[in-house]
């Protein structure tokens, strides 16, 4: 096993962004280190990190990689000096079947964990739409967005509701409901995508 292998089962890229600094909620939400976030726009799980606003991802390597401003190889010798990671000696069996079992257990809260930021964020679009779109006249048309907002914040809300205070099998019936055929993955990306169409409108309308 090789370094960077060494350095991935040693490190979760929570605990490493968490050690240089970046305060992760228990959502997993935190401010993006990589370009100046005004709202926590980085999603930090165990084995990746995804920020919505600029789009930067990787594994715990590339996020050190990226914070440092080191080449690969380099971010994964920082690692291993910084958490005490033995880069000659491969972990043992036991280690390894320690690491799958509580991997497969940290899988099922990231899942719920990126369920909730995604939904969260996408209340927060909703409840904007909502007011910014609102029609100002009868005469005046329906925006699409004012529709999704109505139609949508609801039901959202009543998902955060129980990613909060539901038991665990209703937790878990919803996240499977949300992952089910990449809808949320698709979900975050249109967010992706909004939040960068709104950046660039602030942009424009500042230079204005």
């Amino acid at each position: 096993m090789n370094l960077f292998q060494n350095v991935k089962y040693g490190v979760s890229c929570r605990e490493a962004a968490e050690r240089y600094g970046v305060s992760v909620n228990r959502q997993g939400k935190a401010l993006c280190p990589f370009h100046n976030d005004r709202n926590p726009s980085l999603y930090v799980a165990d084995d990746h990190f995804y920020c919505f606003a600029c789009g930067a991802h990787g594994d715990v390597i590339d996020f050190a990689a990226n914070f440092f401003d080191l080449p690969l190889y380099e971010a994964a010798q920082r690692l291993a000096a910084d958490f005490g990671i033995d880069t000659d000696r491969p972990p043992t069996k036991k280690i390894l079947e320690k690491r799958r079992q509580k991997t497969e257990a940290q899988q099922l809260m990231e899942n719920e964990r990126l369920c909730f930021s995604v939904l969260s964020d996408y209340a927060r679009v909703l409840r904007d739409w909502k007011v910014r779109y609102a029609p100002q006249s009868p005469d005046e048309p329906v925006h699409a967005r004012f529709v999704e907002a109505c139609r949508k914040l609801d039901e959202t809300e009543y998902y955060l509701d129980i990613l909060c205070a539901g038991d665990s099998f209703e937790r878990a019936e919803v996240v499977q409901h949300q992952m089910a055929d990449g809808k949320l993955d698709r979900l975050r990306r249109r967010l992706e995508k909004i939040h960068k169409e709104d950046e660039n409108d602030n942009d424009t309308a500042g230079v204005a």
